[in-house]
This record gives C-alpha cells, structure tokens and sequence, in this order.
C-alpha cells in the first residue's frame, strides 16, 4: 500500500497469536530514529532549527520535548517513561 501523508502509525497483528504484533511509522522525511537497546537514539543530519521530538511506547504513551539544534552542536534530550 502507499501512504500519500506521514504522522501515521499503523500496527499489524497476527490473527492467531495475538503476541505477534509490529508497527510501521509513515514518515514523510528522511529524520526519524528507532531507540538502542540502552534507549538512546540519534538522529543524523538534522538542519539547525527548533524542533519538538516525540518518544512513543506501545504501552505507555508518548512523551514530547523540544529542542533547539546548532550547526556545532548536537541536542540532547531525555525521555522519561517511569510512573506511567
């Protein structure tokens, strides 16, 4: 199938195991991260800008932190899913 918009996040699921799920995001450009094992992620070649990130668990919701990034320095930001 092919998606004409992006922000989408569509899940797939198997009909006998309900285990069995995945999730594909539509994205519309090229900057966009999955998380490391450790949780931390980074996204590459990001023009200089404010930006708002939005970390999304299955479970537990999704979290938003903006962040401004430089030409020389890179960003960071902190996600924190306790107590969800």
């Amino acid at each position: 199938k092919t998606f004409s918009d992006g922000g989408q996040i569509i899940k797939f699921k198997c009909d006998v195991h309900p285990w069995m799920t995945g999730y594909v995001a539509v994205a519309t450009n090229p900057f966009f991260a999955v998380s490391a094992a450790d949780g931390s992620f980074s996204i590459d070649k990001l023009p200089a800008g404010t930006y708002t990130l939005e970390a999304w668990h299955e479970r537990l919701g999704s979290r938003t932190a903006d962040v401004t990034v430089t030409e020389t320095d890179p960003a960071k930001a902190t996600f924190d899913f306790t107590g969800a």
